[in-house]
């Protein structure tokens, strides 16, 4: 799982505590010797030399390296947070990846314990889309999980999520407040993608499996469930509704 923040604390423990012992240091010799006095000793009897000068410069260079670290260290930070979002899309279907939808089931079920909220899980998975790669080729076959995943964003509500799970297959999340029933709801979903889903192809059907999230369900045991109840559905044939 990604870290939300980009600070790797040990390491900043670690530097702050060499930062805080060299400063208690030089406060120490600090006390000791009179650095102050002898500067302006220094100066006194090199009146020639433009120590003045030299001790503003001395400020200046520091304040723009001051300024400087700032500016590398925000332009890091925002460098870190954009490959992070590139991390969690999916390049050909633009829609979050896997690891994206590992991440959000994480805080579905954290809500659903809190506030009692059910939700459902759906995965959608292409029957035989190899035959789609085999007769038109990859171009062809990109295209089709492009229409796809449109398709299943145009048909699912505002609230659900939708994620590309793996090559043909799809994960849908929604709340099961915003859906007639669950069923009901795998049906939507296949029906917008059974067909052709462009006028140059062949047709699709698709097999979905789904699981209602229960009390104390966690994110693994709930992917598991689902996994089981699709090799089920596939197993009876193509386009096929399994719930686990």
């Amino acid at each position: 799982m990604p870290h939300k923040t980009y600070i790797h604390r040990p390491t900043v423990k670690k530097d702050l505590s060499i930062i805080a012992a060299i400063n208690l240091f030089l406060f120490l010799l600090f006390i000791q010797v009179d650095f102050l006095a002898h500067f302006y000793s220094f100066s006194q009897n090199h009146q020639s030399l433009p120590i003045g000068a030299l001790f503003l410069l001395a400020l200046s260079v520091t304040l723009s390296f001051l300024i400087f670290a700032y500016r590398r260290i925000k332009e890091l930070g925002l460098v870190a947070s954009t490959l992070e979002k590139m991390s969690l899309v999916d390049p050909l279907s633009g829609l979050p990846n896997r690891r994206a939808g590992q991440i959000s089931l994480i805080t579905w079920c954290e809500l659903a314990q809190k506030k009692d909220q059910l939700f459902t899980v759906y995965q959608v998975d292409l029957d035989k889309f190899k035959k789609i790669n085999d007769s038109y080729g990859q171009i062809v076959g990109d295209a089709v999980i492009q229409h796809v995943a449109q398709r299943l964003n145009n048909v699912i509500p505002y609230s659900a999520q939708i994620f590309r799970w793996l090559d043909d297959n799809f994960l849908v999340v929604a709340p099961s407040k915003d859906i007639i029933s669950p069923n009901e709801f795998a049906l939507q979903l296949q029906e917008c993608l059974n067909g052709k889903i462009m006028p140059t192809t062949l047709s699709l059907t698709c097999s979905i499996a789904y699981a209602v999230w229960q009390k104390s369900d966690s994110v693994d045991h709930l992917l598991h469930n689902i996994e089981d109840a699709l090799i089920q559905a596939k197993n009876k044939g193509d386009g096929n509704i399994q719930a686990a």
